[in-house]
């Protein structure tokens, strides 16, 4: 059932009951357009680069999928601005939209957080996800596994590989890089598009970050993360990222200052337990042996907590044997911090199923995957701008206590759905006046055809559509 709309009214009535006000207010208290400065967005022609992101950002919104959909829908009066000025700042290589993303999660932290405090479950969530896309012509594009589908289906598209941050309160997208898996057929790869790039530029850069393997990437993102400021005390993350490698290189991270806790398969792998090297289908055995069983009334789970050497990591690491209520398997799971009982243990762990919840509502809510462009700058493009706006959303849900993203999105949806408040005051406006005008009409004195098609009757439309539509998404220098 739908949240009462009550605490949202509230909301509408001191932003003028517009979302197009909520977005601008957020991008001023973000210093959006000092943030384009800040990484490098040049002008584009003529367009300010926050003008065009502004409405590259109002997109899922307006429950559009695409710049060619603002052009066919009832929105397209909002700007002058040509399709041209959008796809020129989309398809640019030189643009970085790594940097713009990270210095926007950055001021979202500054602005939550100015004390910089660290809360204890603040933690760095790292997870992919099924990009799908439908041509076969876009660059990089590939076949994809995916794990929820099984061998039944292939999808066509990208590995989305994310870093998020939840700092205790809000999970906040932070970076994250796509990835090509199995490769067209080679009928299918020769259509593909293939733009020449200077080496050297951030879209060839990203563009070769789709052959590189994802615990990489995924490194490379967190001593990125970590090097602008981020703070977090764990990393989260599923069994797939659970090597000796991944392990070893976060704890050398700031001499040790983030701790791992994972998901593990029980494969092949050994623990040293009490001078003896076992798998862990060895190890639960003997636990079970030794009659170490312990139950937790609170989590109603049956578990065994030992502390192993897991050997190539340099340090002794904590396991956890779990068997949750009306399952036969035993889940397995491992944290370097040893401090920590199951049931810490689970209550950081689940943290985790923040970015589940991150990657549900972008696909349903702001529309990510939607893009079918055919340059690869222009995919990355559009994950950027969708976790942008995902964040200022974040942002306004945040300070306005809203329980879920969703929740707050349900209820803007239905507004953005209808026409704009100025596009239904013109109807009413052209009513009036085709009332005065007949009425003149019918004393002889003006023909209503011929006032129609006159200047001073375009006159008059432009400026109420100047006065209003333009101003109702951005106001020129002052949007952000």
């Amino acid at each position: 059932m739908r949240k009462s709309v009550r605490e949202i009214e509230n909301v509408f009535q001191s932003h003028g009951f517009s979302i197009d006000s909520i977005i601008q207010n957020v991008m001023k208290k973000f210093k959006f357009r000092s943030l384009c400065h800040q990484v490098g967005f040049k002008k584009q022609q003529g367009y300010s680069v926050t003008d065009i992101m502004t409405l590259l950002l109002m997109l899922p919104l307006m429950l559009l999928n695409s710049v060619n959909a603002l052009y066919k829908s009832s929105y397209q009066n909002v700007t002058e601005m040509k399709k041209d000025a959008f796809y020129r700042l989309k398809n640019n290589e030189r643009m970085p939209w790594r940097n713009l993303l990270l210095n926007v999660s950055k001021q979202f932290q500054q602005l939550v957080n100015p004390k910089k405090e660290k809360a204890d479950k603040a933690a760095f969530i790292l997870d992919d996800t099924v990009d799908a896309r439908t041509g076969r012509k876009i660059e990089k594009v590939s076949y994809i596994h995916d794990h929820v589908a099984g061998r039944k289906k292939n999808n066509i598209g990208f590995k989305n590989l994310t870093l998020g941050l939840f700092d205790g309160t809000s999970f906040t997208p932070l970076d994250f890089s796509l990835h090509a898996e199995k490769a067209l057929k080679r009928k299918y790869r020769k259509e593909q598009y293939n733009k020449k790039r200077n080496p050297r530029s951030n879209g060839a850069k990203r563009k070769k970050e789709c052959d590189v393997d994802k615990i990489t990437n995924a490194l490379r993102m967190l001593k990125r993360a970590v090097k602008h400021g981020f703070q977090a005390n764990y990393v989260l993350v599923d069994s797939w990222f659970s090597s000796k490698g991944f392990l070893s290189t976060v704890r050398g991270i700031k001499d040790g200052a983030l701790h791992v806790i994972c998901a593990m398969k029980k494969d092949f792998r050994k623990y040293d337990y009490n001078g003896n090297e076992m798998n862990a289908k060895q190890l639960l055995k003997t636990l079970k042996k030794e009659g170490k069983e312990k139950r937790c009334r609170k989590r109603n789970v049956r578990y065994f907590e030992v502390t192993v050497n897991y050997t190539g990591i340099g340090e002794t690491v904590k396991l956890y044997f779990c068997r949750f209520p009306y399952q036969k398997d035993w889940k397995l799971y491992l944290s370097t911090d040893e401090s920590l009982g199951l049931v810490e243990m689970l209550e950081v762990y689940s943290v985790r199923w923040t970015i589940e919840v991150f990657f549900k509502e972008a696909k349903q809510q702001l529309r990510l995957g939607k893009c079918q462009s055919q340059n690869f700058d222009a995919q990355i493009s559009h994950v950027t701008t969708t976790y942008i706006l995902y964040t200022f959303l974040a942002y306004f849900r945040r300070i306005n206590d809203y329980e879920t993203l969703g929740g707050l999105f349900e209820e803007i949806k239905d507004e953005m759905m209808e026409k704009n408040i100025a596009e239904r005051l013109w109807d009413l406006f052209e009513e009036l006046l085709d009332v005065v005008i007949i009425a003149i009409a019918e004393s002889g004195t003006i023909d209503i055809q011929t006032f129609k098609n006159s200047p001073e009757y375009e006159y008059i439309k432009e400026l109420f559509e100047g006065s209003f539509l333009g101003n109702q998404l951005f106001d020129g220098d002052k949007a952000a």
